[in-house]
């Protein structure tokens, strides 16, 4: 059985045939635990997402219990249009539990994401983490807060004219829909993998448009550490036990 949703019929022969478009793409964003590819129909790029196939306990948790990765990450593109690259469809198989499943999006032709200014010698670096922060308000703002707001997943282009950035969120399906509290506006940026330096002309300038004092720039920096420090505790357990 195939589950399909589509945002306009006009994609329709582009959905039944998916695995083949797919597959005859040369073009790969990322190849890893998904794959990610650039996808040609009717002359337009479009971006397609293929999950990995669920474990045997996942695939019955997403047919019986759940909403699966795909169903949730078009659902709520539908709902934050104007933060994420427009959802086209998804598209879900189950024998008769979810096995593939794809999600296709329009393209956004980003410059960078932020990656770049955290990592990277940027020029307009200062700025871009300015502009960021009040993005991030902006979407907590919408009651929205991303819950693997990491920097791969913040796509960044550069306006016509050098009037500033534009911003969009990808891998969305870790998303709740909330007015988050003051500690969970904090806690949002600790996926970042930020330099105290950087995060905290961050977490200033979110407390400048917030109205927030000096606390939360310290309580963020604080969770900002506790990540690192858990992210590197799983990697030695990891190299100790020769899994990596």
């Amino acid at each position: 059985m195939i589950k399909q949703q589509l945002t306009s019929k006009n994609y329709k022969p582009f959905v039944e045939e998916i695995e083949k478009y797919f597959s005859q793409s040369d073009v790969v964003l990322q190849d890893d635990r998904n794959t990610i590819k650039e996808v040609e129909f009717n002359n337009e790029i479009f971006v397609v997402k293929s999950y990995k196939v669920p474990s045997t306990i996942n695939s019955f948790i997403y047919t019986y219990l759940k909403k699966s990765k795909t169903w949730r990450a078009y659902e709520y593109g539908l709902k934050i249009p104007q933060f994420t690259p427009k959802v086209i469809a998804r598209i879900e198989n189950f024998n008769p539990r979810l096995t593939q499943s794809y999600l296709i999006c329009e393209k956004f032709d980003a410059d960078f994401n932020m990656q770049t200014p955290l990592f990277k010698q940027h020029p307009d670096k200062i700025s871009i983490l300015k502009q960021f922060a009040q993005f991030v308000f902006e979407l907590h703002g919408n009651n929205i807060i991303h819950h693997d707001l990491s920097p791969g997943n913040v796509l960044i282009k550069k306006n016509k004219l050098g009037l500033g950035y534009q911003f969009q969120i990808i891998d969305i399906n870790r998303m709740i829909f909330k007015v988050p509290k003051i500690k969970e506006r904090a806690q949002n940026f600790s996926k970042l993998w930020a330099s105290d330096e950087d995060l905290t002309t961050i977490l200033k300038t979110y407390a400048e448009v917030a109205n927030l004092d000096d606390k939360f720039i310290q309580m963020g920096l604080a969770y900002n550490q506790k990540n690192k420090d858990r992210k590197n505790r799983k990697l030695k357990i990891k190299k100790a036990l020769g899994l990596c």
